[in-house]
């Protein structure tokens, strides 16, 4: 059995596993490793949370029961003795709020990311900070319903007794910590888009606490990411399958877990993830904030880093939807390792030629962020005729989530920062059509790494770390971490990538207007 508080490097290294957790915001991920980064099992559930117009809750339990389901699964898998696993660490979305007691119990469903309920209170935050000062304190550029600040004011507005009876309020990695260990924990890359973390003092911010009407004692302790806080607790082992002796390690976003798997660590490179979000990042060694460039700053799982994440909020979400809408006719895989449903759909796109015969999609099924900054936008096809068939439609999907990355380097390039290629984590990583798609449009080569599943891995890089198997981040990366596949782009369509894109962008600006009467139509049917 694994001895508490007995150091991993005691023990001959090929003895003991690492588990990495990845909650996404539609897919739970379990993954087994060893110290040299070789999968031993991967298990995933999916889970999907419909908005309800502006109100998105949920019982916190939606985010549990999948993390149980996938770690039984692939214990039962792998067949071994659990007490073998040294640690297990999380890699998370953010921005979900849970409200809990010091028993642990919630005190009213999980207020989702999605929840668009506090945009009075986002305005009044903008009134009284201003978005200058926002953006110093949180490293955010724009002012939405989306920060856990402006649900805090909305809770306190609204349910005063809800908070009155919270000892801590928590955010998704946290609450899985508190899950596996029974403590209340937190580390920094979790809560720096939270508003009420300072991201450069890396401490809670009393002036937007009390904006947000808490108090520091409601927040969970802050540890830095790759730290050991406990042990598996007896209710967690029973629920799981865990063993009590396996340490439970801090861990990060998982955009920051993601780009650590990567070797993202250091100024130079840029990441793009298109898992559930799209999103790039680009580590940098102090906070950014340009008033004229809007991009979020966020503190990166790596230890005195920073790291630059222009995000939208449907990348492989939007794909998801597609198919679970679209696909119903398309049969399951009847036994492993035969096509997917994404498979299949993305054969059909590679069948369709570049710029998917004019048909061009505005991705933004619940809002734009970078660089538009609107959170009533919505999706658009533009250019349907009689000839398009469902390929044309996946292929212009595949063409917006590269048009979308596009932009985004225009952003970063205006900062300085300059991308020598593209290192493509997450789901749309799995598609080679995917990468050939983000190579043309960007005019950049694309690394696809070896291990695909960056999140999970990053999540047990950082379980190897809180366990003393490496020294530190960096090395242990190194050594968990693998090279790719690189795809170049092809300069035959250029040119029509080139049109492609700038129709895109052309094809907002003409729509951005109307969202607003969109939204009212909305309202008014559901009303």
């Amino acid at each position: 059995m694994w001895p508490k508080g007995r150091p991993v490097n005691q023990i001959m290294r090929d003895d003991v596993l690492l588990l990495g957790l990845d909650l996404g915001i539609s897919t739970v991920k379990a993954g087994l490793f060893t110290p040299a980064g070789e999968m031993r099992g991967l298990e995933s559930h999916e889970y999907l949370i419909i908005p309800e117009g502006e109100r998105v809750e949920v019982d916190p339990e939606h985010f549990w029961a999948p993390v149980v389901q996938s770690v039984r699964r692939l214990l039962a898998n792998w067949g071994g003795d659990p007490a073998r696993i040294a640690a297990v660490s999380v890699s998370s979305h953010t921005e979900t709020v849970i409200p809990m007691t010091g028993e642990g119990k919630p005190t009213r469903p999980a207020l989702v990311w999605m929840d668009n309920r506090s945009r009075l209170e986002a305005e009044e935050l903008r009134l009284e900070f201003g978005p200058r000062r926002v953006l110093e304190i949180g490293g955010q550029p724009d002012i939405t319903p989306l920060w856990p600040v402006t649900k805090f004011r909305w809770l306190s507005k609204n349910e005063p007794a809800t908070v009155q009876r919270t000892a801590k309020f928590l955010l998704p990695e946290d609450y899985l910590l508190y899950r596996l260990s029974g403590r209340f924990a937190a580390e920094p890359s979790m809560w720096s888009s939270s508003l009420v973390l300072d991201i450069r003092s890396r401490k809670w911010s009393d002036e937007l606490l009390a904006f947000g009407g808490l108090n520091a004692q409601q927040l969970p302790e802050l540890f830095p990411s790759g730290t050991a806080i406990g042990h598996v607790s007896k209710a967690c082992a029973e629920e799981t399958g865990l063993s009590a002796v396996t340490a439970v390690v801090t861990g990060g976003l998982d955009h920051t877990c993601a780009g650590i798997a990567a070797g993202n660590i250091d100024p130079g490179v840029v990441t793009v993830s298109t898992g559930s979000v799209l999103a790039l990042l680009t580590t940098v060694r102090e906070p950014v904030a340009d008033d004229s460039i809007p991009v979020p700053c966020h503190i990166h799982a790596a230890p005195e880093r920073y790291c630059l994440l222009p995000w939208n909020q449907t990348g492989g979400l939007a794909f998801k939807w597609f198919k679970d809408r679209f696909a119903q006719g398309l049969p399951s895989p009847a036994e492993p390792g035969a096509p997917s449903t994404y498979d299949v759909l993305v054969r059909e796109a590679a069948e369709v030629p570049p710029g998917s015969d004019g048909l061009i999609m505005l991705p933004h099924l619940e809002g734009a962020l970078f660089p538009e900054f609107n959170p009533i936008a919505r999706g658009v096809f533009f250019g349907i005729t009689l000839a398009h068939k469902r390929g044309h439609f996946v292929r212009a999907l595949l063409e917006a989530m590269a048009f979308q990355i596009r932009r985004d380097l225009e952003g970063l390039h205006r900062l300085g920062v300059r991308a020598n290629e593209l290192r493509v984590l997450g789901g749309g990583a799995k598609s080679r059509l995917g990468a050939e798609i983000k190579a043309d449009v960007c005019g950049l080569p694309v690394v696809i790494p070896a291990q695909q599943e960056a999140a999970v891995l990053g999540a047990a890089i950082l379980a190897a770390v809180g366990v003393g198997l490496y020294s530190d981040i960096a090395s242990a990366a190194k050594a968990m971490a693998s090279g790719g596949e690189e795809v170049k782009p092809d300069p035959n369509r250029l040119a029509v990538y080139v049109r492609a894109f700038k129709l895109y962008v052309t094809l907002y600006e003409s729509v951005k207007d109307l969202y607003p009467e969109s939204a009212a139509v909305s309202s008014l049917t559901k009303g």
